[in-house]
């Protein structure tokens, strides 16, 4: 028996080809030479016999990939003026050229889809280029309108499935991003298109809350009702869990107070805080970083976001402002000591010690869970699909003391949910218990790893009482555990059932 629907859905959900970008100019640059990590992107980089995009083997099908910063400029560009053409640039992908600029687009997204990937997606600066040919050019707010329209149609020929855009000289204006996706949807129905919360890796902290500025607010308020999605935006890798968590809080807030059509949150490659909160998913890992070297940490697992990945076949992800949203009021705090990096890295600050505060919980569509731990707490997240009633909680690991992804034990409780849909357990925790809306005694419990095709019966793995299962952290970290499962983050789904299977 597989829990796990076999075919992918849409959800939006994309490989982004940044921090491999990154990781591609750094390793080979000699010790101390600064370079451009958008140099790394090119035909081979993608498509050759060691190329990228032969990585996410079994969940390509769920993933768009988005082609990120370098990709319709010359190599050695760095005048921002430069950017926006949506050109495929000819040097960087030679088996385009002498095609028309849609038809370069179409090429490389029929490669895309030939690997087994959704499809193709493009990161967009929020602008039009204002050098061209050597000349300094000013479009009015008509003809930028125009030239919008013009690579919208462009990405309708091509079957572009996806554009981010962010960076470039209109960021953070609420008014031309909405002028962006009025010609997109125009001219590229079949197109989605993602805004971004604007900030820093690191967005000021306060012990109450974040520091976010009023117009950065109005500006989520503006920008969510026409977008696709919106993303919570770059983070500093050490302090990703509490960033993410506290940035989704601020986003999911102001959603709230929309009525109507909404975005759906991008999370970008916190992968298991997407799958608990019902938002989609921006990876950035790939299985390329074990040669890593441009950051001082281990590689990331990519069985993280492959297990998040096929968690949303079950559930998911769904607009911001779906459902009822809760937030703790207790916040917790983050502490790392930043070390020097190059400046040219992104993202980066100065180093220096950094901290980040985020609520100690958010739930969505049911009760804030209760965690009660020795000492420090872990920050938990959870949902409850709206659609199809599925579950989903994520223990995220936390940043204190010297560590980085460092989990506290704690035990948790949650209540609400129909006892007949699926639950999906991200992360470590002592123990977890659930509250039905029914009874429960008497059922089969089924669970299954998210990396694995086939359920095992652990009934007798877990207690049954009333409308309450409890499940001991020892189960998740059990079923079907894959190599990595000392590193990696436990991911199980579970399904109860009456019926003789």
């Amino acid at each position: 028996m597989n829990l796990i629907p076999e075919n992918a859905v849409c959800t939006g959900n994309y490989y982004c080809t940044w921090d491999a970008q990154c990781d591609a100019m750094h390793t080979g640059a000699p010790q101390g030479e600064k370079v451009q990590s958008r140099d790394a992107m090119c035909e081979d980089f993608l498509f050759g016999e060691n190329g990228l995009l032969n990585s996410f083997a079994g969940v390509r099908g769920d993933l768009i990939v988005v082609l990120d910063d370098g990709w319709d400029v010359p190599y050695g560009a760095v005048d921002r003026r430069l950017f926006g053409s949506l050109e495929a640039d000819a040097e960087r992908f030679p088996s385009l050229s002498g095609m028309s600029p849609a038809r370069r687009l179409k090429a490389l997204s029929e490669r895309v889809k030939a690997l087994g990937y959704r499809g193709l997606g493009l990161w967009v600066p929020t602008q039009t280029p204002s050098l061209v040919g050597g000349k300094t050019v000013s479009l009015s707010p008509q003809e930028e309108r125009l030239y919008w329209e013009e690579r919208a149609r462009w990405c309708h020929e091509a079957g572009i499935l996806y554009i981010k855009a962010d960076w470039g000289a209109h960021q953070g204006d609420a008014a031309y991003c909405k002028m962006m996706t009025q010609c997109m949807r125009k001219f590229a129905s079949g197109l989605k298109i993602e805004h971004g919360l604007v900030g820093r890796p690191l967005f000021e902290s306060e012990a109450d809350g974040p520091a976010v500025p009023d117009w950065v607010k109005q500006y989520l308020r503006d920008v969510l009702p026409d977008s696709d999605y919106l993303r919570t935006y770059d983070v500093v890798h050490e302090l990703k869990y509490a960033s993410t968590v506290d940035r989704a809080s601020v986003c999911l807030a102001a959603a709230a107070e929309i009525e109507g059509p909404c975005a759906v949150l991008n999370i970008e490659d916190t992968a298991l805080i997407g799958a608990a909160l019902g938002c989609a998913v921006g990876v950035m890992r790939h299985d390329l970083e074990k040669q890593r070297k441009y950051l001082p940490l281990p590689p990331r697992l990519t069985s993280e976001s492959v297990c998040a990945l096929r968690w949303q076949r079950i559930a998911p992800p769904f607009p911001a402002n779906a459902g009822t949203l809760h937030i703790s009021e207790k916040r917790l705090k983050d502490v790392w000591l930043c070390p020097e990096r190059s400046d040219d890295l992104w993202p980066n600050v100065p180093a220096g010690a950094y901290y980040v505060t985020a609520p100690a919980a958010v739930s969505r569509n049911m009760p804030l869970p209760e965690v009660k731990a020795d000492g420090e707490k872990p920050y938990v997240v959870c949902s409850s699909h709206p659609e199809t009633g599925a579950l989903c909680l994520a223990v995220t690991p936390r940043t204190f003391g010297g560590r980085i992804d460092l989990t506290p034990p704690a035990a948790i409780m949650l209540k609400g949910g129909a006892a007949s849909a699926p639950v999906g357990l991200f992360g470590r925790f002592d123990s977890l218990s659930v509250d039905f809306a029914e009874p429960v005694e008497g059922c089969t419990v089924y669970a299954q790893s998210l990396l694995s095709d086939t359920a095992e019966d652990v009934t007798g793995r877990v207690l049954l009482s009333g409308n309450r299962l409890t499940v001991p952290g020892s189960l998740a970290l059990g079923i079907g555990a894959p190599e990595d499962r000392e590193n990696g983050i436990p991911a199980v789904v579970l399904r109860l059932t009456r019926d003789a299977v």
